[in-house]
């Protein structure tokens, strides 16, 4: 059974998501510097692409239906990209033609020039094809790409890379974007030391951190880095102006459990509202989050995440919590993510009571594809992420599985890339 205060993940995910709605701004920028934004309005393709037929081939275009009764084409002339052939032809004629050239008014067809061989003569060539000819092959035909009033994107989506050069392939060269939401991060606690300085004997790296920051960065957001504040609440509270004068929402790590040199819940409750605390999933039980007082140009309470010390409970609360609520405050219309079903490579179990996320690997083999949990799912042992590439998410009321059983499998998205 989830305990009392524990809210249900899945209560959570719906609290975030209906809680939160986009509040930045629009912006227009180069086409080169979109990737990875998010389109602010929908675009629609001015024209087809491609605009005309073209060839896909170096070869020769022809006229299909005069296959039936010429062995030997006149070559007449050629054409070229950005150099199409505007001249007279007749029944029997050819064009030598390159990739990407316009295929001639009247011609329909081409065959590559490693399936012709050609006759000269003084007066003319002739070419004659060596293989069985189809009608429309290695031809482009206009519109197979796009076609004219096509939505290519709508409101929301994120611009992949290859999104760059569909967009550069009908003429656009400057996008409207949302601007990037602006997130200001930071670690408590006075046992974190900053990696690339001695560490003290009972002290540890600051590893969260720099997680948060590599994960928000993968989906172009606007991070401000405010460091390591030690565990003391005037420090903190002043962290927090500061971080609330520059930032559209806060992310915290530490601070959040029980102990009583955790300050970040009290001071939230000092300066904002707390919404919920502790949510039924493992690793991450402490994940908090609220709304400030402060609020954005557009009247929105900016936001407050609080992830756990623990560095795997840290990505965990941030990825499957924090970050669809934080892309749909980006304007990103993001989707459910699609669970895979797939069978165990060994058996494994847990306590009732929490949704589990357990880190696993893929193999493959002549038997087929099995899900494997790795060994060390402690919530301080971050190194199985990297040899991870997804999740297998356990039921909150299940406890057993055996191996071969079907499990929900979830891959690693952008984030954890």
């Amino acid at each position: 059974m989830v305990a009392a205060s524990f809210l249900p993940f899945d209560e959570a995910v719906s609290a975030l998501k209906n809680d939160n709605v986009p509040f930045v701004t629009s912006e227009t920028i180069p086409l080169h510097q979109a990737a990875q934004r998010i389109v602010a309005a929908d675009i629609i393709a001015p024209f087809d692409v491609p605009s005309y037929d073209n060839s896909s081939m170096d070869g020769y275009a022809i006229r299909f239906e005069d296959v039936t009764h010429c062995q030997h084409f006149e070559l007449i002339g050629n054409a070229f990209a950005g150099h199409p052939f505007n001249g007279q032809w007749q029944r029997g004629s050819c064009i030598r033609i390159m990739t990407g050239a316009p295929v001639p008014d009247g011609f329909d067809t081409v065959i590559m020039q490693e399936q012709a061989s050609e006759e000269k003569t003084e007066q003319r060539s002739t070419i004659s094809f060596t293989s069985e000819i189809k009608p429309f092959q290695n031809v482009r035909k206009q519109g197979e790409d796009i076609q004219s009033g096509t939505a290519l994107f709508t409101q929301g989506a994120r611009l992949k890379a290859t999104d760059i050069g569909l967009l550069a392939s009908i003429g656009i060269g400057r996008v409207r974007v949302f601007e990037p939401l602006k997130v200001a991060i930071l670690s408590t606690g006075d046992e974190l030391c900053e990696p690339g300085n001695i560490k003290g004997p009972h002290q540890i790296y600051d590893t969260n951190r720099f997680t948060i920051r590599a994960m928000l960065e993968n989906l172009a957001f606007e991070v401000i880095d405010f460091g390591i504040v030690p565990d003391c609440p005037d420090l903190l509270t002043q962290t927090f102006s500061n971080a609330l004068a520059n930032a559209d929402v806060i992310i915290s790590s530490g601070g959040v459990s029980v102990g009583e040199a955790d300050h970040t819940k009290t001071i939230l409750n000092e300066l904002g509202n707390m919404q919920f605390w502790k949510v039924a999933i493992k690793p991450g039980k402490p994940f908090a989050y609220g709304h400030f007082h402060s609020c954005t140009s557009d009247g929105h309470p900016k936001r407050f995440f609080g992830l756990p010390g623990n560095p795997v409970s840290s990505v965990v609360t941030l990825h499957q919590l924090a970050l669809p609520a934080l892309r749909k405050l980006a304007g990103e219309q993001v989707e459910a993510p699609q669970l895979q079903y797939l069978p165990l490579a060994s058996a494994i179990s847990k306590k009732p009571g929490r949704l589990e996320f357990v880190r696993a690997s893929i193999e493959t083999s002549s038997s087929g594809t099995q899900v494997k949990p790795l060994q060390g799912q402690g919530s301080g042992i971050l190194s199985t992420f990297s040899s991870s590439c997804g999740y297998i998410v356990l039921e909150a009321d299940g406890s057993n599985w055996q191996e071969n059983d079907l499990v929900p499998y979830l891959p690693f998205d952008q984030a954890l890339s």
